[in-house]
Protein backbone atom coordinates (compact mmCIF):
# COMPACT_ATOMS: atom_id res chain seq x y z
CA UNK A 1 0.00 0.00 0.00
CA UNK A 2 3.06 2.54 0.93
CA UNK A 3 4.77 1.54 -1.62
CA UNK A 4 1.45 2.83 -3.97
CA UNK A 5 1.05 5.40 -2.29
CA UNK A 6 4.40 7.05 -3.02
CA UNK A 7 4.43 5.72 -6.32
CA UNK A 8 1.21 7.81 -7.54
CA UNK A 9 2.76 10.51 -5.85
CA UNK A 10 5.60 10.13 -8.26
CA UNK A 11 3.59 9.94 -11.30
CA UNK A 12 0.97 12.52 -10.40
CA UNK A 13 4.47 14.92 -9.89
CA UNK A 14 5.85 13.77 -12.89
CA UNK A 15 2.81 14.44 -15.05
CA UNK A 16 2.78 17.71 -13.43
CA UNK A 17 6.88 18.48 -14.78
CA UNK A 18 5.23 17.29 -18.19
CA UNK A 19 2.61 20.16 -17.90
CA UNK A 20 5.23 22.85 -17.35
CA UNK A 21 6.49 22.34 -21.22
CA UNK A 22 5.60 25.03 -23.54
CA UNK A 23 2.20 23.55 -25.74
CA UNK A 24 4.76 23.33 -28.40
CA UNK A 25 6.02 20.32 -26.95
CA UNK A 26 3.64 18.32 -27.81
CA UNK A 27 5.34 14.96 -26.94
CA UNK A 28 4.66 16.27 -23.14
CA UNK A 29 0.85 16.58 -23.75
CA UNK A 30 -0.44 13.35 -24.68
CA UNK A 31 -4.05 12.91 -24.26
CA UNK A 32 -4.78 11.13 -20.82
CA UNK A 33 -6.28 8.00 -22.45
CA UNK A 34 -2.94 7.59 -24.74
CA UNK A 35 -1.43 5.45 -22.23
CA UNK A 36 1.63 4.61 -24.51
CA UNK A 37 2.33 8.22 -24.86
CA UNK A 38 1.59 9.12 -21.59
CA UNK A 39 4.33 6.92 -20.20
CA UNK A 40 6.89 8.02 -22.75
CA UNK A 41 6.26 11.69 -21.24
CA UNK A 42 6.07 10.35 -17.54
CA UNK A 43 9.94 8.49 -18.81
CA UNK A 44 11.17 11.83 -20.00
CA UNK A 45 9.94 14.20 -16.68
CA UNK A 46 11.89 11.80 -14.84
CA UNK A 47 15.03 12.79 -16.35
CA UNK A 48 13.23 16.23 -15.44
CA UNK A 49 13.08 15.21 -11.74
CA UNK A 50 16.34 14.83 -11.44
CA UNK A 51 17.90 17.66 -13.52
CA UNK A 52 15.83 20.16 -11.11
CA UNK A 53 16.16 18.64 -7.37
CA UNK A 54 19.85 17.95 -8.17
CA UNK A 55 20.78 20.39 -10.35
CA UNK A 56 18.60 23.33 -9.99
CA UNK A 57 17.28 23.28 -12.83
CA UNK A 58 14.11 25.11 -12.13
CA UNK A 59 12.89 25.67 -15.71
CA UNK A 60 11.51 23.72 -18.32
CA UNK A 61 13.89 24.87 -20.96
CA UNK A 62 17.03 24.88 -19.13
CA UNK A 63 16.57 21.24 -18.37
CA UNK A 64 14.92 20.14 -21.83
CA UNK A 65 18.52 21.88 -23.36
CA UNK A 66 20.30 18.62 -21.33
CA UNK A 67 17.85 15.52 -22.76
CA UNK A 68 19.51 13.45 -25.49
CA UNK A 69 17.18 10.97 -25.08
CA UNK A 70 16.56 10.52 -29.33
CA UNK A 71 18.19 8.32 -32.07
CA UNK A 72 21.48 8.32 -31.88
CA UNK A 73 22.02 9.24 -28.40
CA UNK A 74 24.90 6.61 -27.72
CA UNK A 75 22.91 5.10 -24.57
CA UNK A 76 23.19 8.45 -22.81
CA UNK A 77 19.46 9.94 -22.19
CA UNK A 78 20.65 13.16 -20.12
CA UNK A 79 23.95 15.11 -19.04
CA UNK A 80 24.58 18.07 -17.35
CA UNK A 81 28.03 20.01 -16.19
CA UNK A 82 28.10 20.54 -12.97
CA UNK A 83 30.50 23.63 -13.02
CA UNK A 84 31.10 24.53 -9.45
CA UNK A 85 32.39 20.41 -8.45
CA UNK A 86 34.08 20.09 -11.92
CA UNK A 87 31.85 16.77 -12.65
CA UNK A 88 29.86 16.06 -16.02
CA UNK A 89 26.93 13.76 -14.82
CA UNK A 90 26.12 11.56 -18.07
CA UNK A 91 22.57 10.24 -17.22
CA UNK A 92 20.71 6.71 -18.34
CA UNK A 93 16.88 6.78 -17.42
CA UNK A 94 14.68 3.60 -16.84
CA UNK A 95 11.15 4.76 -15.75
CA UNK A 96 8.75 1.88 -15.11
CA UNK A 97 4.94 2.09 -15.77
CA UNK A 98 3.79 0.28 -12.38
CA UNK A 99 4.71 0.49 -8.26
CA UNK A 100 5.69 -3.34 -8.36
CA UNK A 101 8.03 -2.74 -11.36
CA UNK A 102 9.78 0.38 -10.35
CA UNK A 103 10.27 -1.02 -7.25
CA UNK A 104 11.38 -4.15 -8.35
CA UNK A 105 12.82 -4.15 -12.33
CA UNK A 106 16.54 -3.81 -13.10
CA UNK A 107 18.54 -2.20 -15.38
CA UNK A 108 20.26 -4.96 -17.64
CA UNK A 109 23.66 -5.56 -18.84
CA UNK A 110 22.58 -4.84 -22.35
CA UNK A 111 21.17 -1.47 -21.53
CA UNK A 112 23.70 -0.55 -19.24
CA UNK A 113 26.63 -1.45 -22.47
CA UNK A 114 24.87 1.12 -24.75
CA UNK A 115 26.44 3.27 -23.02
CA UNK A 116 29.45 4.87 -25.55
CA UNK A 117 30.94 7.38 -22.96
CA UNK A 118 34.52 6.45 -24.00
CA UNK A 119 33.78 6.88 -27.61
CA UNK A 120 31.84 10.28 -26.97
CA UNK A 121 33.96 12.30 -25.04
CA UNK A 122 36.96 11.20 -27.68
CA UNK A 123 35.03 12.21 -30.49
CA UNK A 124 34.93 8.92 -31.93
CA UNK A 125 32.62 8.37 -35.04
CA UNK A 126 30.69 11.65 -33.82
CA UNK A 127 28.91 12.04 -36.40
CA UNK A 128 27.13 8.93 -35.95
CA UNK A 129 25.69 10.59 -32.89
CA UNK A 130 22.71 13.46 -33.01
CA UNK A 131 23.23 17.10 -32.54
CA UNK A 132 23.06 17.35 -28.70
CA UNK A 133 25.33 14.27 -28.21
CA UNK A 134 27.45 16.62 -30.62
CA UNK A 135 27.28 19.61 -28.45
CA UNK A 136 27.70 17.76 -25.18
CA UNK A 137 31.43 16.29 -26.97
CA UNK A 138 31.75 20.01 -27.89
CA UNK A 139 31.73 21.08 -24.27
CA UNK A 140 33.43 18.65 -22.97
CA UNK A 141 36.28 19.01 -25.47
CA UNK A 142 36.28 23.13 -25.27
CA UNK A 143 37.12 22.53 -20.99
CA UNK A 144 40.82 23.84 -20.75
CA UNK A 145 41.11 22.04 -17.26
CA UNK A 146 40.38 18.58 -17.42
CA UNK A 147 42.76 17.22 -14.94
CA UNK A 148 39.85 18.95 -12.59
CA UNK A 149 37.35 17.22 -13.75
CA UNK A 150 35.52 13.71 -13.40
CA UNK A 151 32.97 12.52 -15.57
CA UNK A 152 30.07 10.25 -13.24
CA UNK A 153 27.40 8.36 -14.31
CA UNK A 154 23.36 8.27 -13.34
CA UNK A 155 21.54 5.68 -13.60
CA UNK A 156 18.11 6.62 -13.25
CA UNK A 157 16.47 3.31 -12.01
CA UNK A 158 17.29 -0.44 -9.96
CA UNK A 159 20.89 -2.17 -10.60
CA UNK A 160 20.71 -5.09 -8.25
CA UNK A 161 21.87 -8.55 -10.60
CA UNK A 162 25.12 -6.75 -10.97
CA UNK A 163 28.59 -6.22 -8.45
CA UNK A 164 30.16 -3.05 -8.85
CA UNK A 165 33.35 -4.58 -10.68
CA UNK A 166 31.07 -5.87 -13.46
CA UNK A 167 28.93 -2.38 -13.17
CA UNK A 168 32.71 -0.69 -13.91
CA UNK A 169 33.37 -2.82 -16.48
CA UNK A 170 30.38 -2.25 -18.10
CA UNK A 171 30.91 1.71 -18.17
CA UNK A 172 34.67 1.83 -18.97
CA UNK A 173 35.31 2.38 -14.98
CA UNK A 174 33.56 5.56 -14.95
CA UNK A 175 32.23 6.57 -11.59
CA UNK A 176 28.48 6.26 -10.89
CA UNK A 177 25.32 6.36 -8.72
CA UNK A 178 22.51 4.70 -8.77
CA UNK A 179 19.32 6.37 -7.85
CA UNK A 180 16.78 3.56 -6.97
CA UNK A 181 13.31 3.49 -6.00
CA UNK A 182 14.25 4.08 -2.49
CA UNK A 183 16.51 7.06 -3.01
CA UNK A 184 14.40 8.63 -5.91
CA UNK A 185 12.17 8.68 -3.34
CA UNK A 186 13.62 10.00 -0.51
CA UNK A 187 16.28 12.23 -2.43
CA UNK A 188 14.04 13.38 -5.29
CA UNK A 189 10.34 13.22 -4.45
CA UNK A 190 10.07 14.02 -0.42
CA UNK A 191 13.04 17.19 -1.31
CA UNK A 192 10.71 18.78 -4.56
CA UNK A 193 7.73 18.29 -2.07
CA UNK A 194 9.28 19.92 0.87
CA UNK A 195 10.89 22.88 -0.82
CA UNK A 196 14.65 21.50 -0.60
CA UNK A 197 15.10 20.40 -3.50
CA UNK A 198 18.39 21.97 -4.38
CA UNK A 199 20.54 20.24 -1.58
CA UNK A 200 23.45 19.42 -2.42
CA UNK A 201 25.96 17.70 0.41
CA UNK A 202 28.32 20.53 -0.05
CA UNK A 203 26.69 24.06 -0.46
CA UNK A 204 29.39 26.89 -1.20
CA UNK A 205 28.15 29.99 -1.16
CA UNK A 206 30.72 32.83 -2.41
CA UNK A 207 29.84 36.64 -1.07
CA UNK A 208 31.86 39.56 -3.20
CA UNK A 209 32.09 41.94 -0.47
CA UNK A 210 32.35 45.77 -0.64
CA UNK A 211 35.49 48.45 -1.65
CA UNK A 212 35.71 49.24 1.82
CA UNK A 213 37.70 46.39 3.03
CA UNK A 214 36.32 43.16 5.12
CA UNK A 215 37.37 44.02 8.74
CA UNK A 216 35.86 40.78 10.17
CA UNK A 217 35.83 40.21 14.48
CA UNK A 218 37.04 36.97 14.91
CA UNK A 219 36.08 35.11 18.80
CA UNK A 220 36.24 31.98 19.99
CA UNK A 221 32.83 31.78 22.13
CA UNK A 222 33.13 29.49 25.12
CA UNK A 223 29.88 27.94 26.05
CA UNK A 224 28.46 25.11 28.01
CA UNK A 225 28.10 22.94 24.54
CA UNK A 226 31.48 23.85 24.20
CA UNK A 227 34.01 26.82 22.15
CA UNK A 228 32.60 28.03 18.49
CA UNK A 229 34.66 30.14 16.42
CA UNK A 230 32.04 33.31 15.21
CA UNK A 231 32.94 35.43 12.57
CA UNK A 232 31.25 38.95 12.40
CA UNK A 233 31.22 41.10 8.84
CA UNK A 234 29.30 43.46 7.30
CA UNK A 235 28.54 42.13 3.47
CA UNK A 236 26.35 43.37 0.22
CA UNK A 237 22.42 42.99 1.34
CA UNK A 238 21.97 41.63 -2.39
CA UNK A 239 24.10 38.51 -1.98
CA UNK A 240 21.95 37.63 1.04
CA UNK A 241 19.09 38.01 -1.76
CA UNK A 242 20.31 35.94 -4.46
CA UNK A 243 21.58 33.20 -2.03
CA UNK A 244 17.74 33.10 -0.28
CA UNK A 245 15.85 33.05 -3.64
CA UNK A 246 18.38 29.73 -4.82
CA UNK A 247 18.28 27.63 -1.97
CA UNK A 248 15.24 28.71 0.04
CA UNK A 249 14.26 25.83 2.41
CA UNK A 250 17.40 24.09 2.12
CA UNK A 251 19.17 26.97 4.55
CA UNK A 252 16.17 26.75 7.21
CA UNK A 253 16.81 23.31 8.20
CA UNK A 254 17.61 24.69 11.58
CA UNK A 255 15.18 28.12 10.98
CA UNK A 256 11.91 27.46 13.04
CA UNK A 257 10.37 29.21 10.29
CA UNK A 258 10.12 28.01 7.07
CA UNK A 259 10.57 29.93 3.46
CA UNK A 260 6.30 30.02 3.28
CA UNK A 261 5.82 31.06 7.17
CA UNK A 262 8.61 33.91 6.80
CA UNK A 263 6.34 35.50 4.10
CA UNK A 264 3.21 35.87 6.24
CA UNK A 265 4.61 38.69 8.36
CA UNK A 266 4.23 42.64 8.91
CA UNK A 267 8.38 43.14 9.82
CA UNK A 268 8.78 42.21 6.11
CA UNK A 269 7.42 45.61 4.91
CA UNK A 270 9.49 47.63 7.38
CA UNK A 271 12.48 45.94 5.78
CA UNK A 272 11.54 46.30 2.50
CA UNK A 273 10.85 50.06 3.07
CA UNK A 274 14.48 50.09 4.66
CA UNK A 275 15.38 49.00 1.16
CA UNK A 276 13.69 50.74 -1.41
CA UNK A 277 12.73 53.94 -0.28
CA UNK A 278 16.47 54.81 1.08
CA UNK A 279 19.50 55.65 -0.85
CA UNK A 280 22.33 55.26 1.92
CA UNK A 281 23.43 52.51 4.20
CA UNK A 282 20.74 52.88 7.69
CA UNK A 283 19.68 49.30 6.97
CA UNK A 284 23.42 48.06 8.44
CA UNK A 285 22.66 50.36 11.53
CA UNK A 286 18.71 49.44 11.95
CA UNK A 287 18.31 45.71 11.56
CA UNK A 288 19.26 43.44 13.61
CA UNK A 289 21.37 41.29 10.98
CA UNK A 290 21.81 37.63 10.36
CA UNK A 291 23.21 35.11 12.47
CA UNK A 292 24.33 31.38 10.05
CA UNK A 293 25.69 27.82 10.70
CA UNK A 294 28.35 27.05 8.97
CA UNK A 295 30.76 24.30 8.71
CA UNK A 296 33.52 26.47 7.54
CA UNK A 297 34.74 29.95 6.88
CA UNK A 298 36.97 31.11 4.32
CA UNK A 299 37.40 34.39 3.39
CA UNK A 300 40.26 36.33 0.78
CA UNK A 301 40.06 40.17 1.45
CA UNK A 302 41.12 40.13 -2.71
CA UNK A 303 39.71 38.49 -5.82
CA UNK A 304 42.10 40.01 -8.63
CA UNK A 305 39.54 43.63 -8.44
CA UNK A 306 41.01 45.94 -6.15
CA UNK A 307 39.35 46.33 -2.52
CA UNK A 308 37.06 43.17 -3.51
CA UNK A 309 37.16 40.38 -1.54
CA UNK A 310 35.20 36.86 -1.25
CA UNK A 311 33.51 34.62 1.67
CA UNK A 312 33.20 31.11 1.59
CA UNK A 313 30.93 29.04 3.97
CA UNK A 314 29.68 25.61 3.46
CA UNK A 315 26.96 24.40 4.52
CA UNK A 316 25.76 27.36 5.49
CA UNK A 317 22.20 27.51 7.28
CA UNK A 318 20.51 30.93 8.62
CA UNK A 319 19.39 30.16 12.44
CA UNK A 320 18.53 33.77 12.94
CA UNK A 321 17.27 36.66 10.59
CA UNK A 322 15.27 34.43 8.46
CA UNK A 323 12.42 37.82 8.23
CA UNK A 324 15.26 39.71 6.58
CA UNK A 325 17.06 37.61 4.30
CA UNK A 326 13.19 36.32 2.84
CA UNK A 327 12.68 40.02 2.61
CA UNK A 328 15.95 40.39 0.53
CA UNK A 329 15.16 37.36 -1.34
CA UNK A 330 11.81 39.01 -2.56
CA UNK A 331 13.29 41.92 -3.46
CA UNK A 332 15.91 39.99 -5.42
CA UNK A 333 13.09 38.21 -7.50
CA UNK A 334 10.48 40.88 -7.70
CA UNK A 335 12.13 44.12 -7.55
CA UNK A 336 15.98 43.97 -9.22
CA UNK A 337 14.81 43.86 -12.88
CA UNK A 338 13.09 47.11 -12.24
CA UNK A 339 15.66 48.54 -10.48
CA UNK A 340 19.11 46.76 -10.26
CA UNK A 341 20.44 49.69 -8.11
CA UNK A 342 18.22 49.17 -4.94
CA UNK A 343 20.58 47.49 -3.01
CA UNK A 344 23.60 50.01 -3.81
CA UNK A 345 25.39 50.61 -0.79
CA UNK A 346 23.48 48.97 1.36
CA UNK A 347 25.02 46.18 4.16
CA UNK A 348 23.64 44.04 6.54
CA UNK A 349 25.40 42.36 9.42
CA UNK A 350 25.94 38.88 8.96
CA UNK A 351 27.07 36.65 12.27
CA UNK A 352 28.46 33.55 11.58
CA UNK A 353 28.86 30.18 13.94
CA UNK A 354 31.48 28.03 12.99
CA UNK A 355 29.99 24.31 13.40
CA UNK A 356 32.19 21.98 12.11
CA UNK A 357 29.60 18.68 12.40
CA UNK A 358 26.28 19.49 12.95
CA UNK A 359 25.45 15.66 13.69
CA UNK A 360 27.38 16.13 16.52
CA UNK A 361 25.73 19.84 17.75
CA UNK A 362 23.42 19.50 20.77
CA UNK A 363 20.07 20.40 19.35
CA UNK A 364 19.50 22.51 22.84
CA UNK A 365 22.15 24.68 21.68
CA UNK A 366 20.27 25.82 18.19
CA UNK A 367 17.21 26.15 20.23
CA UNK A 368 18.90 28.69 22.67
CA UNK A 369 19.83 30.35 19.65
CA UNK A 370 16.32 30.44 18.05
CA UNK A 371 14.79 31.59 21.21
CA UNK A 372 17.28 34.06 21.88
CA UNK A 373 17.11 35.80 18.60
CA UNK A 374 13.72 35.33 17.07
CA UNK A 375 11.84 37.91 18.95
CA UNK A 376 10.87 40.15 15.40
CA UNK A 377 7.62 38.18 15.47
CA UNK A 378 5.98 35.36 17.68
CA UNK A 379 7.19 31.85 17.31
CA UNK A 380 4.67 29.20 17.93
CA UNK A 381 5.58 26.20 20.75
CA UNK A 382 5.09 23.70 17.37
CA UNK A 383 7.50 25.31 15.32
CA UNK A 384 10.05 25.33 18.21
CA UNK A 385 9.81 21.43 18.32
CA UNK A 386 10.32 20.90 14.51
CA UNK A 387 13.97 20.19 14.93
CA UNK A 388 14.34 17.90 17.45
CA UNK A 389 16.28 14.52 16.35
CA UNK A 390 12.68 12.85 17.07
CA UNK A 391 10.84 14.65 14.73
CA UNK A 392 13.13 13.94 11.90
CA UNK A 393 12.82 10.74 12.42
CA UNK A 394 9.11 10.03 12.87
CA UNK A 395 8.95 12.38 9.61
CA UNK A 396 11.43 10.07 7.89
CA UNK A 397 9.81 7.04 9.07
CA UNK A 398 6.03 7.53 8.37
CA UNK A 399 7.07 8.30 4.71
CA UNK A 400 9.34 5.77 3.71
CA UNK A 401 7.13 3.49 5.72
CA UNK A 402 3.61 4.79 4.61
CA UNK A 403 4.03 7.57 2.02
CA UNK A 404 2.64 10.60 4.25
CA UNK A 405 4.20 13.63 5.23
CA UNK A 406 4.72 14.70 8.49
CA UNK A 407 4.63 18.25 8.92
CA UNK A 408 7.16 18.83 11.38
CA UNK A 409 6.96 23.18 10.63
CA UNK A 410 4.11 25.14 9.52
CA UNK A 411 3.71 25.21 5.54
CA UNK A 412 6.52 22.81 5.05
CA UNK A 413 5.22 21.19 2.11
CA UNK A 414 4.00 23.90 0.61
CA UNK A 415 5.65 24.07 -1.92
CA UNK A 416 4.61 20.96 -3.33
CA UNK A 417 1.17 21.83 -3.16
CA UNK A 418 1.43 24.72 -4.60
CA UNK A 419 3.30 23.19 -7.56
CA UNK A 420 0.56 20.76 -7.46
CA UNK A 421 3.61 18.29 -6.79
CA UNK A 422 1.77 16.70 -4.06
CA UNK A 423 -1.89 15.77 -3.18
CA UNK A 424 -2.71 17.49 0.47
CA UNK A 425 -4.61 14.77 1.88
CA UNK A 426 -1.34 13.22 1.85
CA UNK A 427 -0.18 15.87 4.65
CA UNK A 428 -0.07 14.96 8.00
CA UNK A 429 -0.99 17.84 10.68
CA UNK A 430 1.08 17.76 13.56
CA UNK A 431 -1.30 18.67 15.99
CA UNK A 432 -3.90 16.21 15.22
CA UNK A 433 -1.38 13.49 14.88
CA UNK A 434 -0.09 14.20 18.67
CA UNK A 435 -3.33 14.72 20.00
CA UNK A 436 -4.54 11.36 18.70
CA UNK A 437 -1.47 9.32 20.33
CA UNK A 438 -1.86 11.31 23.46
CA UNK A 439 -5.39 9.29 23.31
CA UNK A 440 -4.00 6.42 22.24
CA UNK A 441 -1.75 6.66 25.31
CA UNK A 442 -4.90 6.52 27.49
CA UNK A 443 -5.37 10.09 27.81
CA UNK A 444 -8.36 11.42 25.88
CA UNK A 445 -9.34 14.26 28.09
CA UNK A 446 -6.12 16.09 27.35
CA UNK A 447 -6.00 15.26 23.78
CA UNK A 448 -9.48 16.82 23.45
CA UNK A 449 -8.66 19.87 26.28
CA UNK A 450 -5.44 20.79 25.41
CA UNK A 451 -4.36 22.95 22.47
CA UNK A 452 -1.33 23.15 20.35
CA UNK A 453 0.61 25.67 22.51
CA UNK A 454 0.62 23.98 25.58
CA UNK A 455 1.08 20.26 24.22
CA UNK A 456 4.28 21.21 22.35
CA UNK A 457 5.57 23.34 24.95
CA UNK A 458 9.01 21.19 26.21
CA UNK A 459 8.14 19.17 28.47
CA UNK A 460 4.43 17.99 27.00
CA UNK A 461 6.27 16.94 23.91
CA UNK A 462 9.59 15.47 25.43
CA UNK A 463 7.27 13.62 27.62
CA UNK A 464 5.16 12.05 25.03
CA UNK A 465 7.83 12.12 22.16
CA UNK A 466 10.17 10.78 23.76
CA UNK A 467 11.18 8.27 21.31
CA UNK A 468 10.50 7.62 17.77
CA UNK A 469 10.40 3.92 18.13
CA UNK A 470 6.13 3.70 18.63
CA UNK A 471 5.78 5.67 15.05
CA UNK A 472 3.72 3.12 14.07
CA UNK A 473 1.28 3.31 16.40
CA UNK A 474 1.45 7.23 16.46
CA UNK A 475 0.48 7.22 12.72
CA UNK A 476 -2.15 4.32 13.60
CA UNK A 477 -3.85 6.74 16.00
CA UNK A 478 -3.97 9.19 13.11
CA UNK A 479 -5.75 6.77 10.96
CA UNK A 480 -8.15 6.09 12.99
CA UNK A 481 -8.75 9.97 13.55
CA UNK A 482 -8.94 10.48 9.67
CA UNK A 483 -11.73 7.49 9.32
CA UNK A 484 -13.55 8.36 12.24
CA UNK A 485 -13.81 12.02 10.91
CA UNK A 486 -15.41 10.51 7.41
CA UNK A 487 -17.81 8.56 9.13
CA UNK A 488 -21.24 10.22 9.56
CA UNK A 489 -23.80 7.83 11.36
CA UNK A 490 -25.82 7.45 14.37
CA UNK A 491 -24.73 4.00 15.86
CA UNK A 492 -22.28 6.37 17.62
CA UNK A 493 -24.43 8.12 20.11
CA UNK A 494 -22.23 11.33 20.83
CA UNK A 495 -18.96 9.70 19.97
CA UNK A 496 -18.43 11.18 16.60
CA UNK A 497 -19.34 14.38 17.48
CA UNK A 498 -17.55 14.42 21.20
CA UNK A 499 -15.97 11.59 21.92
CA UNK A 500 -12.98 10.82 19.07
CA UNK A 501 -10.30 10.78 21.39
CA UNK A 502 -12.03 8.30 23.81
CA UNK A 503 -12.77 6.11 20.36
CA UNK A 504 -9.18 6.13 20.16
CA UNK A 505 -8.29 5.29 23.61
CA UNK A 506 -10.80 2.57 24.11
CA UNK A 507 -9.27 0.90 20.69
CA UNK A 508 -5.70 1.18 22.03
CA UNK A 509 -7.25 -1.03 25.06
CA UNK A 510 -8.78 -3.53 22.78
CA UNK A 511 -6.15 -4.09 20.25
CA UNK A 512 -3.50 -6.26 20.03
CA UNK A 513 -0.49 -4.34 19.53
CA UNK A 514 1.34 -7.04 18.71
CA UNK A 515 -0.19 -7.40 15.83
CA UNK A 516 0.07 -4.23 13.76
CA UNK A 517 2.45 -3.75 11.63
CA UNK A 518 2.88 -1.17 8.30
CA UNK A 519 1.40 -4.09 5.85
CA UNK A 520 -1.54 -4.10 7.90
CA UNK A 521 -2.32 -0.65 9.11
CA UNK A 522 -5.57 0.80 7.07
CA UNK A 523 -7.24 -2.92 7.37
CA UNK A 524 -6.93 -2.29 10.70
CA UNK A 525 -7.94 0.62 11.09
CA UNK A 526 -11.66 -0.65 9.53
CA UNK A 527 -12.05 -3.88 11.52
CA UNK A 528 -11.13 -2.00 14.95
CA UNK A 529 -13.29 0.90 14.11
CA UNK A 530 -16.19 -1.68 12.82
CA UNK A 531 -15.71 -3.99 16.16
CA UNK A 532 -16.42 -1.12 18.43
CA UNK A 533 -19.18 0.60 16.33
CA UNK A 534 -21.70 -1.25 17.83
CA UNK A 535 -20.10 -1.17 21.60
CA UNK A 536 -20.34 2.62 21.84
CA UNK A 537 -23.53 3.67 22.43
CA UNK A 538 -23.76 1.05 25.64
CA UNK A 539 -20.38 2.68 26.94
CA UNK A 540 -22.37 6.31 27.01
CA UNK A 541 -25.54 4.45 28.47
CA UNK A 542 -23.10 3.22 31.06
CA UNK A 543 -20.93 6.06 32.23
CA UNK A 544 -24.05 8.19 32.03
CA UNK A 545 -25.70 6.22 34.86
CA UNK A 546 -22.57 6.21 36.87
CA UNK A 547 -23.08 8.18 40.11
CA UNK A 548 -19.46 9.79 40.15
CA UNK A 549 -20.72 11.21 36.22
CA UNK A 550 -24.05 11.96 37.41
CA UNK A 551 -22.57 13.91 40.27
CA UNK A 552 -20.78 16.20 37.99
CA UNK A 553 -22.06 16.38 35.06
CA UNK A 554 -25.83 15.22 35.66
CA UNK A 555 -29.32 16.84 36.09
CA UNK A 556 -32.04 17.34 33.81
CA UNK A 557 -29.50 16.93 30.79
CA UNK A 558 -26.66 15.16 30.75
CA UNK A 559 -23.58 17.47 29.81
CA UNK A 560 -22.19 14.92 27.59
CA UNK A 561 -19.64 17.60 25.97
CA UNK A 562 -18.04 18.51 29.51
CA UNK A 563 -17.48 15.07 29.97
CA UNK A 564 -15.97 14.17 27.57
CA UNK A 565 -13.05 16.19 28.15
CA UNK A 566 -13.41 16.30 31.87
CA UNK A 567 -11.78 14.47 34.64
CA UNK A 568 -13.56 10.79 34.48
CA UNK A 569 -13.40 9.83 30.71
CA UNK A 570 -9.79 8.21 31.21
CA UNK A 571 -10.19 6.04 34.06
CA UNK A 572 -14.06 5.14 32.72
CA UNK A 573 -12.20 4.18 29.18
CA UNK A 574 -9.77 1.76 31.27
CA UNK A 575 -12.74 0.50 33.23
CA UNK A 576 -15.41 -0.25 30.52
CA UNK A 577 -12.33 -1.73 28.11
CA UNK A 578 -10.53 -3.83 30.36
CA UNK A 579 -9.01 -6.40 28.07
Amino acid sequence: MEDQIKYETLVGLLDKLSSEAPVEYKSYHPASTDLDNLNKARAKSFIHLFLKVKCNQTSFKERFAHLTDETGDGGIDAYYFDEENKVLLLIQSKFRIDSSNFKTKSITADEIIKMEIVDILKGIEIEKYNDKIKALHKKWKAIHDHANWIYKVIFLGNITRYTDTQIKKLIDDASYEIFNFDRTYNELVFPLCSGTFFDPKEIKITITLNDDGANVLKRKIPTKYGDFEVRVLFVPTKEIGKILSKYKNSILKFNPRNYLSLSQNKVNQGIRNSILNSTSNEFALLNNGITLLANSFKISETTGEENIGQVIMTNPQIINGGQTAYTLSKIWDEDMHHNIRLFDTKEVMLKIIILKDYEKVDMKLIEELSNSTNQQSRVEEADRRSNEKVQYEIQRKVYEDFGFYYERKKGEFYYGINGGYINKNLIIDRYNFLRAYLAYCGQPRWARQKGSEVLFRKNSFDDLFNSSVNYMEMYFAYRILLKLNEINNKNWGSGLRYGKMAIIAAISRMIDKQKLNKSNIDITVEEEINNLEGKWTSFETWFMAKQANQDVYGGENFDIDNYYKGKTIDNDIKEYFNK
